[in-house]
């Protein structure tokens, strides 16, 4: 009688699968595949506080990169140059030749809002310009690849960024936008303005009243949005921005460390060695700026409109510049006037 082999082939078989490696295990789909503990976090704070979908953040966020342009554009802003650099790159002819062909385009909008928002047509058509050249550079960055990098991946302000990031994730399911389509700087801000996401979603207004808000394709929008920003943090019809003063005192530093906010009148400055170079109403509220030349410093008094000129950008290069290219505009556009009129004699 024959010994049957089944045996033996058993034992084969069960060798061989020991040594057979096991299939890797499946990668888990986008929706389900957890993020590091901070971005996991966040996603489950939008979770509980604005009912967003986990499954959806959780796909949105796997396809997000952190950007080193970003990285490299926050570390050295333009706004750190001195201030004579920063000048002659935001108040140059472009600028104030398309300044005034913007304002004569948007004449009748920038009357309106002058109008109703008591803010003047050149500092509106300044900030636009300096913001984005009118139009022409809105900002090459994915808005929320540029949030999520600086709020996940290296920034000096994580906090107010992560804000932000919340906030674009919040105007995106308003507005029905495609959180991957919207582009911006390098900071998050968009459209003509540059507005950041809270920003848009709290003082963007549908100037053009057709019920939405584009701060991108409306200049009514833009024109608008910019005017009520400015009153809502203080613009006041009428005053002045900024007044060059002489300096002669030996606390001068103190009173640069006083702070950008108006604390002290015009009349208690000049108590304190701080002298108006022109005719400057007493009463008004001030704070004391240095801004540094090629050849020395020279000192001016920001009044409550040049406040409100840095709650749209914090540096006080900015705002001067706001001021500098608005004077620059107005002054272009008497130019073209009075060569119109001789030309019309």
């Amino acid at each position: 009688m024959r010994r049957s082999r089944a045996p033996g082939l058993a034992r084969a078989a069960l060798l061989a699968a020991l040594i057979v490696p096991a299939a890797p295990a499946q990668t888990p789909p986008d929706e389900l595949r957890p993020q590091r503990s901070d971005v996991e976090s966040f996603i489950r704070y939008m979770e509980r506080t604005h009912g967003f979908d986990v499954r959806e953040l959780h796909r949105l966020f796997s396809r997000l990169k952190p950007s080193e342009g970003v990285q490299r554009a926050i570390s050295a802003p333009t706004t750190a140059k001195p201030w004579h650099e920063f000048r002659s790159l935001f108040v140059d002819q472009a600028r104030i030749e398309n300044g005034a062909r913007f304002w004569d385009e948007h004449a009748e909008l920038l009357s309106r809002a002058r109008s109703d928002f008591g803010v003047p047509e050149a500092i509106i058509v300044s900030i636009v310009g300096i913001e984005t050249r009118y139009g022409r550079v809105t900002g090459g960055f994915r808005v929320i690849d540029a949030l999520n990098t600086l709020a996940f991946e290296g920034s000096n302000r994580p906090d107010f960024f992560r804000q932000e990031l919340e906030h674009f994730l919040l105007l995106a399911r308003e507005q029905r936008w495609d959180p991957l389509a919207i582009s911006g700087s390098y900071a998050g801000a968009m459209g003509l303005p540059q507005f950041m996401p809270s920003s848009y979603r709290r003082y963007a207004i549908d100037y053009g009243g057709d019920g939405g808000v584009d701060l991108w394709r409306d200049r009514a929008d833009v024109i608008g949005s910019v005017a009520s920003y400015l009153r809502e943090f203080g613009w006041k019809d009428g005053d002045p921005v900024v007044a060059p003063v002489r300096v002669d005192t030996a606390e001068t530093q103190a009173l640069l460390e006083l702070g950008i906010k108006p604390s002290l009148t015009v009349e208690q400055w000049r108590m304190r060695g701080v002298e108006p170079m022109g005719e400057t109403a007493p009463a008004l509220a001030a704070a004391l700026f240095r801004f540094d030349l090629l050849g020395g410093s020279e000192y001016w008094l920001g009044f409550d409109n040049f406040y409100a000129i840095l709650q749209y950008n914090r540096s006080r290069n900015y705002a001067m510049a706001v001021h500098d290219l608005a004077r620059e505009i107005v002054r272009e556009r008497e130019r073209i006037a009075a060569v119109n009129g001789a030309m019309q004699q």
